[in-house]
């Protein structure tokens, strides 16, 4: 479903992506893990068809973003960290203006719009105006807007970040919902919690560099961490980040910038 090979950014002479190659398969997550500035954002930006990458391929769906950018984004759903809605608008105005560039049928928005809404507890708010929202609200509002066409693939940068616990277990499960129907997802997030809990892939990502890439086997693998015998106890993601990080000669005290929770 996405296949990214060599994929790099610059911003003059600075690299915010270096080299990034990864493949998500339908039905399938990739977590891409790591602190602020690590690369996640630009990566995902690339990968909808947003930013034009500076080298490399990106391929959803078989399509290529730099043939065909319009193609990529009609296939994908990005969620940005930031959802920068229109303010001015009702919740429902909102979505039924965005499911109508993605040519979705009337009728089918606004039945696809009142189910989300209702999922995410905004029904009674949905004839309000988005400049009154919470944040959290917004960031339901965003998530909603991101799937409402059934992408092939979704992309969310933080989609969780601020929600209360009651609702990030019910954006994640409806996610996983998605992914179960078939849809790839690309999720760049800081939670040790919820990358290792919900992830196939894992992707640690530190300076603009895919440290590594895999699931939690293969990452305790290139970690070079032991199970502690003295308990049987497996290393932690945790774990595993600071070993990545640190044998590739990063800064150890990243992990202050990479939530636990």
């Amino acid at each position: 479903m996405l296949e990214v090979r060599n994929l790099a950014k610059r911003y003059g002479d600075v690299p915010a992506l270096q080299e990034l190659t990864v493949r998500v398969e339908a039905g399938q997550c990739l977590i891409l893990l790591g602190r602020n500035g690590a690369g996640k954002t630009t990566a995902l930006r690339c990968m909808a068809g947003v930013l034009v990458p500076s080298a490399g391929e990106v391929r959803v769906d078989g399509i290529d973003a730099s043939d065909d950018p319009a193609g990529v984004r009609a296939r994908v759903g990005l969620m940005p960290e930031v959802p920068g809605l229109y303010e001015r608008m009702s919740a429902r105005a909102y979505l039924d203006y965005f499911g109508a560039i993605y040519d979705i049928e009337p009728s089918v928005r606004r039945r696809r719009i009142g189910e989300l809404l209702e999922l995410f507890e905004l029904s009674g708010a949905g004839d309000r105006w988005l400049g009154t929202f919470s944040k959290g609200m917004r960031q339901k509002v965003a998530l909603i807007r991101a799937t409402l066409h059934r992408p092939k693939l979704v992309l969310a940068d933080e989609p969780t970040s601020a929600l209360d616990p009651d609702s990030a277990r019910r954006a994640w499960s409806y996610l996983q919902d998605l992914q179960k129907d078939g849809c790839a997802l690309v999720i760049c997030t800081h939670s040790m919690e919820e990358a290792e809990h919900l992830a196939g892939d894992i992707g640690i990502m530190s300076a603009g560099r895919a440290l590594a890439v895999g699931n939690m086997v293969e990452l305790r693998r290139e970690s070079g961490l032991k199970v502690r015998q003295e308990v049987r106890e497996l290393p932690t993601l945790q774990d595993i980040y600071l070993a990545i990080v640190g044998n590739h000669g990063g800064d150890r005290r990243e992990l202050a910038e990479t939530r636990t929770a």
